[in-house]
């Protein structure tokens, strides 16, 4: 009886780890009896026309983000191919995707306006030429007081030159509002719009920060170009 109950126990173990084989987990050797398997590989997932796609990914030569699931490698290589694929960022960091940006204002226009006559308060975007605020080396900055539409920056010497952005105030009224980065001049072109809700909490700045976008070199255009360097015009709302 003890032979058959050994056996049976083998067989569930065996049938258990079958239907588990595909999740990579942490090793165990080090794991204390509270600890939980954490997964090694981790997802990249986005939103288009209302449908969530998520797949595994790893990374080459480390800078190309390679997507192991071929159906949602196909959609997203097809997306990041449109002319003027419209990106949105969310304050988590969720990412969705609209051909236009017209049809981004359509799905989400309380999201990517605020109303300045309800709420006078300006808010200030900064753009600066290098990744993290230019605190890692000395680059070019300019401050627009926002809201703000600019057809173009070539005259303010940032046409492809932005690499990171924050949106601060002094007040703290915490309203909805947005900026959005055009890849061509007259916001013509592929599109990336990020909102902001809240300040951020952030100690290592003066003023209250809304948004902070460290490093543009972390979203993509298209297929193996990023949004760093590639920017010509903008509205801040």
């Amino acid at each position: 009886m003890r032979k058959i109950t050994i056996l049976i126990a083998l067989f569930i173990g065996i049938m258990f780890g079958c239907q588990n084989s595909d999740l990579e987990l942490a090793p165990t050797e080090n794991l204390q009896s509270n600890d939980r398997l954490i997964p090694l590989r981790e997802t990249f997932d986005f939103t288009y026309n209302g449908k969530t796609y998520s797949s595994p990914f790893y990374m080459e030569n480390d800078t190309i983000m390679i997507l192991e699931d071929e159906e949602v490698a196909v959609i997203y290589d097809r997306l990041l191919e449109l002319p003027d694929l419209a990106t949105y960022v969310t304050p988590n960091g969720d990412i969705a995707y609209y051909d236009t940006y017209n049809e981004l204002l359509e799905k989400l226009p309380k999201q990517t306006q605020r109303n300045s006559l309800v709420n006078p308060i300006k808010y200030t975007l900064t753009v600066y030429e290098h990744a993290n605020y230019n605190r890692d080396r000395t680059g070019k900055i300019q401050n627009f007081e926002m809201p703000v539409l600019l057809p173009e920056l070539k005259s303010y010497g940032m046409n492809d030159m932005i690499s990171s952005c924050a949106v601060t105030n002094s007040l703290n009224p915490g309203t909805i509002g947005s900026v959005t980065f055009f890849r061509d001049p007259n916001y013509q072109a592929q599109s990336i719009t990020f909102t902001y809700a809240f300040p951020l909490g952030d100690p290592t700045w003066n003023n209250y920060v809304f948004l902070l976008v460290e490093n543009f070199h972390n979203y993509k255009v298209k297929k193996k170009i990023n949004w760093n360097d590639r920017i010509s015009s903008l509205k801040a709302f």
